[in-house]
Parts: C-alpha cells; sequence; structure tokens
C-alpha cells in the first residue's frame, strides 16, 4: 500500500490494501480496516434462491417504472454518505459500515472531472473474431447480436458469467463490476459460481470458477431505486492477479459515440457470450437510456465505448411502456459516484 503525504492510504497507489474484510479475514468478526473504518457484523446470511433473469422477465412494465432520481452530487454530505455507506458480503457474514463514510462523499462531491482509468490486455494479446449470428423482448430494431468466438481471448477474456445468471467485467488487476440487484434482492442471492470468458465450447472456464472474496454495494439499493444499482467485486486477497490474465477494461465518462457490450443472455445456450453495438440516447440523471439489445443475463455487464474501450457504464434494467408502445433498456452511467465507490471500497485503481 502506498501513502499519501500525510500518511493516510493513497486510493491510486499500486497494490493498496483491501479496505474491508475480506475471506481472509476472520469470519462473523467486527472489523477495522486499514483506513480506520469500523465494519460491524449484521449476521449470519442464508442467500435466496433466484435466477435473476427470471426475476427481469417479470417486471418492468410503466406501472413499476421508478423515475431517475436526482444526481447524487446534488445531494448533501450527509445524506450522500448515507446513501452509499456500504453493505458488504464477505462467505457467509453480512457487514456494513458503523458510520455513513462522509471522506467519500467529499470526494465525490469535489471531483470537477471524472478521471479515466486505463485497460489492460492481460495474457490475451488479440481480440477474438466475431462470428454473426442472426436471432427477440427489449430487442431495439433488428436483433444485432452475434455470438462472440474465442472468449477467452479480449474482449470476452473479462467479461464473466454469474450462475445465478447476470454478467460481471473487470476494471483492474482484481475487480470487477457489476449490478446490485444481481446480488440483492429484498436479501442476498445465491452465487455459485464466477467465470470469466465463459463459454459452451471448450474451453468452457479458462481461467477457472470461483467466487470473489468480497463483494460491496450501497445501503441505498433496495431492488427500486435503479440510481444505486452497482456492485463491486474484488477478489483480493486470494486472487490479486486475475485481470492480468483476463485484461481488464478502463474507466471513462465519454457518453457520446458508438458503445458495446458483452453479456450472457439466457434465450442463448447459457453461458454463451453475445456481443452487441448501440448508443446511449438519453441522460436522466445517472441513468442513461441506451439502444443496445438486452436480453435478461446480461445485467451487470459493462458498456464500453468503441473509440477508447473504457466502460462507461453498467448494465441494469430494461422498462416498456404500452401507451404509447415503447421499450428501452437503461445502464447506470460511470460517473464521480461510481468512481470513488469502487476506490474507496475495492483494491481499485490498481497498476
Amino acid at each position: 500500500m502506498t501513502k499519501s503525504k500525510d500518511g493516510k492510504a493513497d486510493d491510486n497507489g499500486p497494490r493498496q490494501a483491501m479496505l474491508g474484510p475480506t475471506s481472509a479475514d476472520a469470519a462473523g468478526e467486527d472489523f477495522t480496516d486499514a483506513r480506520g473504518r469500523r465494519w460491524i457484523v449484521v449476521g449470519k446470511v442464508v442467500p435466496k434462491e433466484i435466477d435473476v433473469a427470471e426475476t427481469e422477465k417479470e417486471r418492468r412494465n410503466a406501472d413499476d417504472y421508478s423515475p431517475p432520481g436526482p444526481d447524487p452530487r446534488t445531494l448533501s454530505r450527509e445524506d450522500l454518505a448515507e446513501k452509499l455507506r456500504p453493505r458488504r458480503l464477505v462467505g457467509d457474514y453480512e457487514y456494513r459500515l458503523e458510520q455513513p463514510d462522509y471522506e467519500i462523499a467529499e470526494k465525490i462531491l469535489a471531483m470537477k472531472e471524472v478521471p479515466n482509468t486505463e485497460g489492460s490486455p492481460g495474457s490475451a494479446s488479440a481480440f477474438a473474431k466475431l462470428k454473426f449470428i442472426i436471432t427477440p423482448e427489449f430487442v431495439i430494431g433488428p436483433d444485432d447480436r452475434r455470438r462472440l468466438d474465442n472468449p477467452r481471448f479480449l474482449p470476452g477474456s473479462a467479461y464473466a458469467y454469474l450462475s445465478q445468471t447476470c454478467t460481471a467485467t473487470m476494471i483492474g488487476p482484481s475487480t470487477a463490476l457489476c449490478a446490485a440487484h444481481c446480488f440483492y434482492q429484498n436479501g442476498w442471492i445465491t452465487s455459485r459460481s464466477i467465470t470469466f470468458g465463459a463459454d459452451t465450447v471448450a474451453p468452457t472456464a479458462p481461467f477457472g470458477s470461483f467466487l470473489a472474496d468480497s463483494l460491496t454495494l450501497p445501503g441505498a439499493w433496495n431492488n427500486t431505486e435503479w440510481d444505486w444499482d452497482f456492485a463491486v467485486l474484488e477478489f483480493s486477497p486470494t486472487r490479486p492477479d486475475l485481470g492480468r490474465q483476463t485484461g481488464w477494461f478502463g474507466t471513462g465518462q465519454n457518453f457520446n459515440g458508438a458503445k458495446t457490450m458483452i453479456g450472457y443472455p439466457n434465450d442463448k445456450p447459457v453461458p454463451s457470450p453475445w456481443i452487441r453495438s448501440g448508443a446511449f440516447t438519453a441522460a436522466p440523471g445517472s441513468r442513461y437510456e441506451h439502444n443496445l439489445d438486452v436480453i435478461p443475463g446480461d445485467s451487470g455487464a459493462g458498456v464500453y465505448d468503441n473509440g477508447d474501450n473504457r466502460c462507461n457504464g453498467i448494465q441494469s434494467t430494461q422498462w416498456r411502456t404500452t401507451n404509447p408502445p415503447r421499450v428501452w433498456n437503461e445502464v447506470r452511467r460511470w460517473d464521480a459516484t461510481t468512481h470513488n465507490f469502487f476506490a474507496a471500497y475495492g483494491n481499485w485503481p490498481r497498476l
């Protein structure tokens, strides 16, 4: 861990300490992290058996629509800190910060421009070749999804299939992004495996299958407020250099231009990765509407810019109205809130 001049941990230093309880710590005990923050054990968790893709088939009509809330940066320091006070799952135990983290709220409110982070090709030096396959509800216009051949290479190697039917994306050597609803819907959801580069064609798990050492999401996430639908997957200390095998995407706040997403939709052979392109079409607060084709199973996937390969959003939800008839998809956009949350509760960014 590197330190700044005042002796505190430096969020941007290489190989910083994990900031909170992980599977390497004593499970079920209160914990003080490297920055002096106290984590309190809420209790032992009995996860629910939920197929996230099935829950997505049942929802998203106009009656359930949750309009975008205010941009988190319009909240007061106190309200923002409370909204972000994290919920963390480590092994069988849930932890919460004892007090709101006012430092992260101050960083978010003070950040004038979100810094870019760089990606890495990992051990795979070539991008996979794409084979075009045509194949239906939250597909907008013609279905332009294509099956991704050889996902053991970038870009597919940085995307993972989650056993509860979701997708995650590496953004650092040991850190991945995903959607909060893939792990918590009025209680924690059972997750049995995370498999990067997964495919029905051999090699089916080129980097192995495992679970994250810790999972952290904002305490404000309650399965209805989609502005808080993001989660940090941290694979250190047991796999601190996973991303050096899979490669990872950078992050950035460029919302213009062509976008691409890879996901594991459940209307295709499971698990098989499918790639599609499109664009963000509107910017309501912290959520962006887009026209990329999304199917249950794609939730949690990072959407990256075709120009610089930086993730600009996390696939979150889909909506429909009948009068007038319209379907649209939404990402939780990458901004000062997500950047600082990942820096505070993951071993990220790290070179």
